[in-house]
């Protein structure tokens, strides 16, 4: 770009910036409206840079062509030809665009964006909001919110996907939660089942496959299993957690989830199984759980649940209250390949049963090593005291352990991994559990013999991305 052209762009985006077509050249004259000129003035500018750039500086037209870019901090719109209006803080693309933001990138027809109010539609669109692939006739921009019209969304990256979901209308907040109106769900071309309407939490420790998954349990046979969510209001949702075994039966819960910006709480009511085949019925159980949180500007993150609700197994019934706290240290790098991971915290258990009061006293410590790409190795210490509590449920099976293990990947598409669980107060191997991971294109597939227990657990799910 020449010198003309770069003053040209300096200028631009001072008028982007600052443009007197929103009024704040004359507002700031008047007091009581100096709050809203000083608001505007903090933005950042909008910058464009273009092999050919033109603007009236009586009308605000601007008219840009050849590898445009246009810029305002984390927003980039990128087209060969580009018009709009500076007093109006508005640009729009005739042609194929693509359009970048921080949780989203895609690229479409008829793009018409307004840099001032944050919001724009893009027609005939493709791309990616957050870890969904999406697909829309028309996409609507909003500040903290997209709304895809006859849309589709998958995390499989397939040209053709192996699933995906489509809809009349899907309302996603990146990072929080999605909901699909009139959603179908498809494996490959054929539709398995639709929903009138449907939420999904996009937030990561919430992470739930929309599709279902099957496997088999020695203890408990086939099975397969379904989560869904349905909106009740805007944080409230409820949702049902299916589960059928050959053996077992069907084994079903239900419940609601409020999740709030610092908390989240849930009431459940069904049928719940923990790692080592340990069956409960929560009839129905009240969580509050507050995430996780810094402790203030230290390495430092802590958790916090408080739970009370009626448990009962094949032997007891017990109003169980459960409050756990734990911190977790931030990895501390012993060298570029070998990390220490610390934590430890406290559990209150009350048990109505037989009156008892339980504190668990907890510590951790596993170091973990990557030789290579494929190799990684890792040792763990776990200390619990008062580990005997009244349900096997989520029980910790040892006071004192020492978890060792691998993880091999032989080739793109098969890796290995073994992990021994040795019981330090009683000098003996307690668990060995050897998987063999197997990627099927966008799902996974992990077969475990459970050495010590004789036991086979296999389980086929979606691959999460």
């Amino acid at each position: 770009m020449n010198n003309k052209n770069r003053l040209l762009l300096g200028i631009l985006a001072l008028l982007l910036a600052f443009g007197a077509g929103n009024g704040t050249g004359a507002a700031a004259t008047k007091a009581a409206d100096k709050k809203a000129a000083a608001q505007t003035q903090t933005k950042a500018p909008i910058v464009i840079e273009a092999d050919k750039l033109y603007f009236s500086d009586l009308t605000g037209d601007l008219f840009a062509q050849g590898n445009v870019q246009v810029t305002q901090d984390q927003d980039k719109l990128f087209a060969a030809l580009v018009q709009g209006n500076t007093k109006q803080g508005e640009v729009w693309v005739d042609g194929k665009a693509t359009l970048v933001q921080p949780e989203a990138k895609l690229t479409g027809q008829k793009i018409r964006y307004n840099y001032q109010q944050k919001n724009g539609t893009i027609q005939n669109a493709a791309g990616t909001i957050g870890n969904e692939r999406v697909s829309a006739q028309n996409i609507q921009i909003l500040p903290n919110e997209m709304i895809l019209h006859d849309g589709t969304m998958t995390k499989c990256p397939a040209q053709v996907p192996d699933y995906h979901i489509s809809a009349d209308k899907v309302e996603i907040w990146p990072g929080e939660k999605m909901i699909a109106y009139n959603a179908k769900f498809w494996i490959k071309d054929k539709v398995i089942f639709s929903l009138p309407k449907y939420q999904k939490s996009l937030r990561k420790k919430d992470s739930q496959s929309e599709f279902p998954r099957v496997g088999y349990y020695s203890e408990d046979g086939f099975y397969i299993k379904q989560y869904l969510e349905t909106p009740v209001t805007e944080n409230v949702a409820a949702f049902a957690d299916l589960a059928y075994y050959t053996k077992s039966g069907f084994k079903p819960a239900f419940g609601l989830i409020d999740r709030e910006k610092s908390y989240t709480f849930t009431v459940v009511d069904g049928d719940y199984r923990d790692s080592d085949g340990n069956w409960i019925k929560k009839e129905p159980e009240f969580k509050l759980d507050l995430g996780s949180r810094r402790l203030g500007s230290l390495p430092v993150s802590y958790s916090f649940y408080a739970l009370y609700g009626k448990w009962t197994d094949d032997y007891k019934s017990s109003w169980h209250q459960d409050y756990n706290l734990y911190f977790s240290r931030d990895p501390i790098k012993l060298d570029p390949s070998l990390n220490l991971y610390l934590g430890t915290g406290i559990e209150q258990v009350h048990e109505s049963y037989d009156g008892s009061t339980q504190n668990i006293y907890k510590f951790d410590a596993t170091l973990a090593k990557t030789w290579s790409p494929r190799l990684s190795l890792w040792v763990g210490y776990h200390y619990t005291r008062n580990n005997a509590t009244l349900f096997d449920y989520e029980r910790t099976d040892l006071a004192k352990e020492l978890d060792t293990g691998f993880s091999y990947r032989m080739d793109r598409l098969n890796a290995i991994s073994f992990n021994q669980s040795y019981d330090l107060n009683n000098n003996r191997v307690y668990d060995q559990d050897i998987t063999w991971h197997r990627n099927l294109h966008c799902w996974e597939a992990a077969i475990t013999y459970r050495i010590k227990r004789q036991q086979i657990v296999f389980d086929i799910n979606t691959v999460k991305w």
